[in-house]
Order: structure tokens, then C-alpha cells, then sequence
């Protein structure tokens, strides 16, 4: 996941001010590293059960699903590590589904820093502080990243859909109130909780497989708020911690969030502006 943040971290690098933070949002654990209860589940459920009980719940995931034709939406926008604190910011954002992603990030005071135009092939931005001009192909951004940059994985990161998820589910552990379980792909190994009584997701974390790496990274998104929108469950409040040398965290705390409405994508290229 962490590869559909780094341009968001950029974004908000660029813009220097610093006052309060979002409000706060408790980091939650995974049961599914707790080796012993996963093997009492095991122990307790036939492959059979199992599989019905996978299978019951990736369907319940799926339908939570949001699926949309655009969005608008605002949010107060936050993040820190051990050099830099950058807080108080607002971000409009706009998308029409599988096409575009449009982000403005804005000061106080100073009003609008940062621009950003997102496509399933290009990235556009321009830094209104520097007045500076970025334009990259995705495939490009993958080489920068030496991590595949997806577009659909930022607009289901966004939206609140599950981001990583596969059907190679492993290592399921259920409570009463949470079911853990992980997902394998090539580079990643991803791990989930969501609500037992109604698939609901409440965390996701992936994390590199190549155990050996000893810059071994990890990003971690807490969901918080839901709230009823257009016959939607959005998540009003994302935490994002990645791990990597250190810790960086992010806040996201939506305060308008609207589906299938009217939405345009303004987007000039100055050409006072350097070109990086």
C-alpha cells in the first residue's frame, strides 16, 4: 500500500505550515500474530467449515464494496515523522471512477499549495509555494517507488474499499466481535481485520514478504466513523501508519464525502512554473 501514499506525503511535504492535529484514532492490534489462537482455531474447524466460512466472508467484504460513478469530497489532512509535522491542511478531492483523481491541498492563510491530477497513466501537479510544475507516467512513478503504483489501489484507498485484498486467504482467526485473516500475493503478504457481525472492514496492513530485507516495510490503515451516504458505508476516518526506518503517520478525517454527483477536474499548467 505504501506506494499510494509516497505521492501523497509528497503532496503534503509541499505545504509548510503546522498548528493542531486531527483527532486522535486508536491503533488496534492483529489477532492473526497471536500463533496460538490461530492454531486452536484450527484445531476446532474442519476444512469444510473453514472453507464455508471464508467463502461466506469474502463475499460479505465484497458486498460492502462501494461502487461509485464520481465523488466529491473534503477532508482535514495531517502527517508527521521523526523530521516534520505538517497539520491543519484540507484536501478537496474529486474522482470519476477509473478515469481520474483530482487533489487540491490547501493552507491556511495561504490558501491552495499543491494540485494534483491522477490518471491511470500520468501523474500532473504543480506546487503553487515553489512554483514548480511535475509531470511523470505512472510507469515511471514504478520505477521511481521500485514499487508497482496502481491507480486503482489510490482510488479504493480513498473511497475506503479494501486495497490488496486476494482470495488466498490463510491464518484466520475469529472473536466475537473481530475476524483477523491474511492474503498472500507476489511481493506482499496483507492482513485484515473486519467486524464479525457484518464484514464491515476495520483494519488492513501489508507488509513486505521477502523476510530478509532489512528495510522491511510495513503501512498500516485503521478505519473509524462510519457513516451512511447514497445507500454507502463510508469510513469518515483513516490512520495510516507506515514503517519502514521509522514511523511516518497520516490522518485523514473526511468532513463532506458525496457519490455520483457533478464533478470537474481544473487543472493548469503555468508555464512560468519549472518543469521537474
Amino acid at each position: 500500500m505504501k506506494q499510494t501514499l509516497v505521492f501523497f506525503i509528497g503532496i503534503i511535504g509541499m505545504a509548510m505550515v503546522a498548528c493542531h492535529h486531527p483527532k486522535q484514532l486508536a491503533r488496534n492490534t492483529f489477532p492473526a500474530t497471536d500463533t496460538t489462537r490461530v492454531a486452536a482455531h484450527r484445531d476446532s474447524t474442519t476444512d469444510e467449515e473453514r472453507t464455508r466460512m471464508v467463502g461466506e466472508m469474502l463475499k460479505g467484504i465484497k458486498e460492502h464494496n462501494i461502487d461509485f460513478k464520481s465523488f466529491s469530497g473534503r477532508m482535514k489532512l495531517a502527517f508527521e515523522n521523526d523530521k516534520k509535522s505538517h497539520n491543519n491542511l484540507t484536501a478537496n478531492i474529486r474522482i470519476r471512477k477509473d478515469s481520474i483523481i483530482w487533489i487540491s491541498v490547501s493552507a491556511p492563510i495561504i490558501d491552495e499549495v499543491v494540485r494534483a491530477v491522477i490518471t491511470p497513466d500520468s501523474l500532473k501537479l504543480y506546487n503553487r509555494l515553489d512554483k514548480e510544475l511535475f509531470l511523470r507516467k505512472m510507469s515511471d512513478a514504478e520505477q521511481l517507488l521500485n514499487i508497482p503504483f496502481d491507480f486503482k489501489t489510490l482510488q479504493d484507498l480513498l473511497i475506503g474499499n479494501p486495497v490488496y485484498l486476494t482470495d488466498s486467504v490463510f491464518q484466520v482467526v475469529k472473536t466475537p466481535s473481530i475476524i483477523s485473516f491474511s492474503c498472500e500475493q507476489d511481493k506482499f503478504i496483507s492482513l485484515f481485520n473486519v467486524f464479525a457481525d457484518d464484514y464491515g472492514l476495520q483494519q488492513s496492513k501489508v507488509m513486505d514478504k521477502d523476510s530478509t530485507n532489512p528495510n522491511k516495510r510495513s503501512c498500516e490503515l485503521t478505519y473509524g466513523d462510519y457513516a451512511q451516504v447514497a445507500g454507502h458505508k463510508f469510513p469518515t476516518i483513516r490512520r495510516i501508519f507506515i514503517e519502514e526506518k521509522s514511523v511516518t503517520r497520516i490522518a485523514l478525517d473526511f468532513t463532506r464525502y458525496d457519490f455520483d454527483v457533478p464533478v470537474n477536474f481544473p487543472f493548469s499548467m503555468p508555464s512560468s512554473y519549472k518543469r521537474m
